[in-house]
């Protein structure tokens, strides 16, 4: 009850009209749906001591309608949140106006956390020549992935494709900005063109290991940048080569 009047004096009763009504979030973690309700759909997960802008008071139960770090909005249980307000505070600096204005203009929160599958393709280099690469991607938790590539890298003399399986931790799970580390294992199938008769038709092990990032912008739009060091090798011979690539991937 006593709960209940506190929110009242915060927030009144109808919609917030004012930037001033927060929420900060008491447990450790808490569902947000996309409505007043638990029987709608779950959009994202807050965790403790996260605070998000009061849009919105529910007309039944005690919901409130809040805004999520990537301008999109849902509902969260009162229950589980304490209402604040925000009186006026010293002006911030140069740099914490710039960091707040990209952070609200083009980054948003990682779907990670919250999805099960994930697809991105990438181009750039491998060995110095062009490479293009499709990775899907299983998610197991928010740190493990299960992750394949199918790559093609056309060269003047030679194509070479690429095939097999990695492992992927992200350092960093629901980050903005997500480090990870990746290693691999497949076929790099050599196809030299119909006039190099230097070249053998061959299949080699591929093993590749490195990391990237990830970085979410608005609308879970994810940029994914990638160094790898690849290792192409039978029981004759083995050559090494670098990977720089860079693309976008989706998350479902």
């Amino acid at each position: 009850m006593i709960k209940l009047i506190v929110v009242a004096a915060v927030l009144g009763s109808t919609t917030i009209a004012s930037a001033e009504a927060y929420l900060r979030v008491i447990a450790q973690k808490a569902p947000v749906h996309s409505g007043p309700g638990n029987s709608y759909r779950e959009v994202a997960t807050a965790t403790r001591n996260q605070v998000y802008e009061v849009i919105e008071r529910g007309t039944n139960g005690y919901w409130f309608k809040i805004e999520l770090d990537d301008g999109t909005t849902g509902w969260i249980v009162g229950d589980v949140v304490y209402p604040f307000e925000v009186g006026e505070e010293e002006p911030p600096g140069v740099f914490t106006r710039m960091g707040r204005a990209i952070k609200s203009a083009i980054l948003g929160p990682s779907p990670v956390p919250y999805a099960n599958v994930g697809l991105s393709f990438s181009s750039g280099t491998l060995q110095g020549e062009g490479v293009f690469i499709l990775r899907p991607s299983w998610i197991i938790d928010p740190y493990w992935a299960l992750e394949g590539f199918a790559g093609l890298s056309p060269r003047s003399e030679k194509d070479i494709y690429l095939g097999g399986l990695a492992f992927v931790l992200r350092l960093a799970p629901g980050a903005v900005i997500g480090p990870y580390a990746s290693v691999g294992l497949g076929i790099a199938h050599i196809a030299p063109k119909a006039d190099n008769f230097v070249d053998a038709r061959e299949n080699l092990m591929a093993l590749g290991a490195g990391g990237g990032l990830e970085i979410t912008m608005k609308k879970q739009i994810t940029l994914r940048l990638d160094i790898r060091n690849w290792a192409l090798f039978n029981q004759n011979h083995a050559n090494d080569g670098q990977e720089y690539t860079g693309g976008l991937a989706i998350f479902f």
